[in-house]
Parts: structure tokens; C-alpha cells; sequence
């Protein structure tokens, strides 16, 4: 497993982040399936145990590259991006708004 993840705060996100933004678990999960959905999942997938929350989805995904440059970059303005040449099938719009909600994981 060659590849290497490396997370980035742009300073974009100061701009956004405050104090008990996300405070509880309901606002994590919600976060996390908002995510789901601008991926174009159909499904997501909730499994909890003493030790854990596991979530999966069937969403479109990311390379290696897309990972780094985009989810782990924090407040990556994804609106500025062409999505045109992603295979979405739903034609949703998205719910996401600041890129930072991935700081609630």
C-alpha cells in the first residue's frame, strides 16, 4: 500500500471554524452522510459497537490524488471544481458547504 495521505488545512477554513461547531454525535453523523450523499451514494451504511462507529456507502469514491488534494484538504472550495466529467447519477445538488465537516470525524 504505496499510497500516502497527508491532511492540509487551507486557510480558508479559519474563516469558518468556531467553537463546539460540531458538539454532539447526531451532528458528526450528519456530516458524515451529507458526505455520502455529494458522493452519489444510493446507500450509506450505520453499524455501532461499544468500541466503534463503522459507516460505508456506495458512493462514487476517490483516487489517492482526489483524496489528498480535496477531502483531506481542509476547506477545499469544492464549488470551484468541473464535476462534469464525474459519473453522478443522481444530479443532486450538494449539501456540503464549507469543506470543513469532515473536521467532525
Amino acid at each position: 500500500m504505496g499510497e500516502k495521505y497527508e491532511l492540509t488545512i487551507d486557510l480558508n477554513a479559519l474563516n469558518h471554524l468556531g467553537l463546539n461547531l460540531y458538539s454532539n454525535v447526531p451532528s458528526v453523523l450528519s456530516e458524515i452522510i451529507a458526505n455520502a450523499w455529494d458522493a452519489d451514494s444510493k446507500n450509506v451504511e450505520i453499524t455501532t459497537s461499544s468500541e466503534e462507529i463503522r459507516i460505508s456507502d456506495d458512493g462514487c469514491g476517490m483516487t489517492t490524488d482526489e483524496l489528498n488534494e480535496k477531502f483531506l484538504t481542509v476547506g477545499h472550495q469544492r464549488r470551484k471544481d468541473i464535476r462534469g466529467n464525474l459519473p453522478l447519477k443522481f444530479k443532486r445538488k450538494d449539501m456540503g458547504r464549507k469543506g470543513i465537516g469532515k473536521l467532525s470525524i
